[in-house]
């Protein structure tokens, strides 16, 4: 299994679930709201640093972790200026 960190910051996080659930994977775990600093700048929800980023989470069967990772590699090409889509993917030693 691999572990998917989602980081996607713009209006829209059904984008990500919709691909998620688009590749049969309906677990995961989302996190609004979140903060910090990036190679693509600040998200801070002030006005001087506006937006949030949302955090996804989700436990891959291998099978399905290239595949995914390629698709969501194409929707972060892909999305609209003042987007973004980062992702890691990390190795699960144990998943119950």
């Amino acid at each position: 299994m691999r572990l998917f960190l989602m980081m996607y910051s713009g209006p829209s996080p059904d984008r990500v679930t919709a691909i998620l659930e688009r590749h049969g994977l309906h677990d995961y775990t989302l996190f609004e709201g979140g903060r910090g600093a990036g190679r693509t700048g600040r998200r801070e929800g002030t006005r001087a640093w506006p937006g949030e980023t949302t955090v996804l989470l989700s436990a891959v069967p291998l099978a399905h972790a290239d595949a995914l990772a390629a698709t969501l590699e194409q929707e972060a090409e892909a999305l609209p200026a003042g987007e973004r889509l980062h992702l890691a993917v990390l190795p699960i030693e144990r998943f119950f």
